[in-house]
């Protein structure tokens, strides 16, 4: 029998390496603390996210340049948490109906959107929020959006952030729902794509007169 990664186990290290801090504290950080840790994380997260004209459209989609009121950030990131957390939790009563806490789901998940806060700072600083905004007005306007270095600098990060989050998002479905091999990957890609989805769509219709008021040009 497999034995669960969690906290309490005898399977956690004793040591946790920076390593492991970074890509899966999950055996360490779980349940309750995780859900603190990570609720605040998606809340200041959405604050910085709003003061560099950023926001999150989806699991996978970020827009750049486009002025949102300052709750907007916020909001869309416990949104996408809540839908992608239900997700998990659906999915691990197939796989693990038994042995399964949807706190630690909740929890895990929440914490594994940390890397977000690297990606929102990465687009607080003037230059790089004047370039996004230069961006978004020639992508509205049907034209190339110009090269210009610091908005390309923090399309790098922020594109390195994202894929972080989906990394220490297998780790904590991995974890909390004790889950390994091919046909857990295949459960998790199915999970990630139909959240995407999801949260595009429901984003969309939530805030999408927000964010297009907010466009260089909106009216």
């Amino acid at each position: 029998m497999v034995r669960q990664e969690t906290p309490d186990s005898a399977a956690v290290p004793r040591k946790m390496g920076i390593a492991r801090w970074l890509f899966n504290p999950f055996v360490r950080v779980g349940g309750e603390q995780a859900l603190l840790i990570g609720t605040a994380v998606i809340v200041v997260t959405g604050l910085l996210a709003a003061a560099g004209e950023t926001h999150f459209g989806g699991l996978l989609r970020l827009s750049i340049g486009s002025s949102v009121p300052l709750w907007v950030p916020v909001v869309e990131g416990l949104v996408i948490w809540v839908v992608m957390s239900v997700l998990f939790v659906l999915i691990s009563l197939l796989v693990a109906p038994r042995s399964v806490r949807p706190l630690d789901i909740a929890g895990t998940q929440a914490l594994a959107r940390a890397p977000l806060v690297l990606l929102a700072l990465a687009n607080l600083p003037a230059p790089v929020r004047d370039a996004n905004r230069e961006t978004a007005a020639a992508i509205a306007e049907g034209r190339l959006p110009p090269q210009m270095a610091a908005s390309l600098i923090a399309g790098v990060v922020g594109g390195v952030c994202v894929v972080w989050m989906v990394q220490l998002m297998w780790k904590a479905f991995a974890v909390s729902c004790n889950q390994r091999g091919g046909r857990a990957v295949a459960f998790f890609v199915a999970v990630v794509i139909t959240g995407h989805l999801a949260t595009s769509f429901l984003l969309m219709e939530v805030f999408g007169g927000l964010v297009s008021s907010g466009l260089p040009g909106g009216s």
